[in-house]
């Protein structure tokens, strides 16, 4: 029989994790605590049902979120879990209004490799196209100041990962 103190410790780290990471998937919640896939599974589920936590499925992946957040915000940060996605919605962020050459010149990636993004992020309502002066299309987010925040917070949790992974290296021989 399972310790319910251990069955705790891990509910806890998971809550965790998911809070740090909101819309973290199943693998990378058992590569980041070191706890076998069932258990992790089998944790998930409870605090799902519980409420703790809450559940996604989508695009293969069963993502977690932090029981209090928005679709809209479980959608930005999906979509964010997606590098070249996650670039575009940066250049986006700074930028306000840009045209798919522009995004592919700032980014680096093919105009058919933001197109195609491009058109996942207007699926989601995150981003809309506006006709220009000069003719030209340009990509612009529904609501820049909520999504700017969410990117804001993304990237300082991304900053925390790479600082302790570049600790980790350190010590890695």
């Amino acid at each position: 029989m399972i310790d319910l103190s251990l069955r705790i410790d891990n509910r806890s780290r998971i809550l965790g994790l998911v809070c740090q990471n909101p819309g973290i998937h199943l693998r990378e919640l058992q590569r980041s605590l070191g706890v076998s896939f069932n258990a992790i599974r089998y944790n998930t589920e409870k605090m799902s049902h519980s409420g703790e936590i809450a559940c996604e499925k989508s695009s293969g992946y069963t993502r977690f979120y932090p029981p209090d957040i928005s679709e809209r915000d479980r959608m930005v940060y999906s979509l964010s879990r997606n590098s070249t996605t996650f670039k575009i919605m940066l250049e986006l962020g700074t930028s306000g209004q840009l045209t798919n050459k522009e995004l592919a010149e700032r980014t680096g990636f093919a105009k058919s490799t933001i197109s195609e993004h491009v058109h996942e992020l207007m699926g989601a309502n995150l981003v809309r196209l506006t006709l220009s002066e000069e003719g030209n299309f340009k990509v612009e987010f529904q609501n820049k100041e909520q999504i700017q925040l969410i990117i804001c917070n993304i990237q300082q949790a991304n900053q925390k990962k790479d600082v302790v992974e570049n600790f980790a290296n350190l010590w890695d021989f």
